[in-house]
């Protein structure tokens, strides 16, 4: 298999962009100026900005003229902002923990009085726990922990500013999720399950978002080798995109505005799912079996 593929930077094991492109994988993007186009001189807020793919978002934004507003709980930030206005762009950073919904809320309402209503939203923070549900049955407080980062503080984050945005009839909303709200992720359930509230949530607002002006798009990514997918170790040989791949196809929402970006087997393996869930369940058993 390594004969497939090459090693990066970062050490982890990347595949042929044409393997990634049959998969369903490869982080094809627009070119920077059309890009430019769409957000030169225009606020653009990034949670989860302070490192892997809200990082390399932050960086492509800011290097073609967006005024990014980055948003995370932790001091690498001031990295982040600094790589952008070393570009040439304009950054502000907030620090906020999205699991203090109080907070979350508070940092909407701040945003709109420092900087206006944002042109673009690009809610990427993400919290995940590879975790059996063996393992977790005495652990609530993780299903709490991804919860608050990955559904409820987004959304209480979001309600001040798509309130306003839908007032100025204007404005695009992109949720960077995962592969695993559309097929079953055994090991992930917990972080599965937070994820997919918030698209849940998403589906049924984008229909009111539409009809007041305001842009709705779902990027469900496969595996990203960054530090969230690093402590899994088989993972660093699978098949996968980069941090900037994945940020490249959030270029792609932001140009293209589709409603969904998700790879083939994602859309099919869902369908065949939801069509055959008792024969799912068997074919995923038989497959744990073999790996656990």
């Amino acid at each position: 298999m390594r004969r497939l593929g090459s090693a990066t930077m970062g050490g982890e094991w990347t595949w042929p962009v044409g393997v990634r492109a049959l998969l369903g994988m490869a982080g094809f993007g627009p070119g920077p100026e059309a890009v430019r186009r769409v957000v030169a001189g225009r606020t653009v807020l990034i949670t989860g900005a302070s490192r892997g793919v809200g990082e390399r978002i932050a960086i492509r934004l800011g290097a073609v003229g967006a005024h990014v507003v980055l948003l995370a709980r932790g001091d690498a930030l001031d990295g982040v902002a600094d790589a952008v206005r070393a570009l040439g762009g304009r950054a502000n950073t907030l620090r906020v923990d999205l699991r203090d919904t109080d907070a979350a809320r508070a940092a909407g309402i701040r945003i709109l009085a420092d900087h206006g209503t944002p042109a673009v939203v690009v809610s990427n923070a993400g919290h995940s726990i590879r975790r059996n549900l063996a393992d977790y049955t005495d652990r609530f407080h993780d299903v709490q922990r991804v919860t608050g980062v990955n559904a409820l503080g987004p959304v209480a984050l979001l309600l001040p500013l798509l309130r306003q945005m839908a007032a100025d009839g204007a404005g695009h909303l992109i949720s960077v999720a995962s592969a695993s709200v559309d097929v079953p992720s055994p090991g992930y359930s917990a972080y599965a399950a937070s994820k997919s509230a918030f698209e849940a949530w998403l589906r049924a607002v984008a229909p009111e978002l539409a009809a007041d002006g305001v842009a709705t798009t779902s990027v469900h990514l496969p595996l990203v080798h960054t530090a969230m997918s690093a402590p899994t170790a088989r993972y660093a040989t699978a098949p996968g995109l980069s941090a900037d791949d994945a940020a490249a196809l959030v270029c792609r929402a932001i140009v293209d505005r589709p409603r969904l970006i998700s790879p083939w087997w994602a859309r099919l393996g869902g369908a065949v799912s939801a069509l055959a869930p008792a024969a799912s369940d068997r074919l995923l058993g038989t497959v744990l079996r073999g790996l656990w």
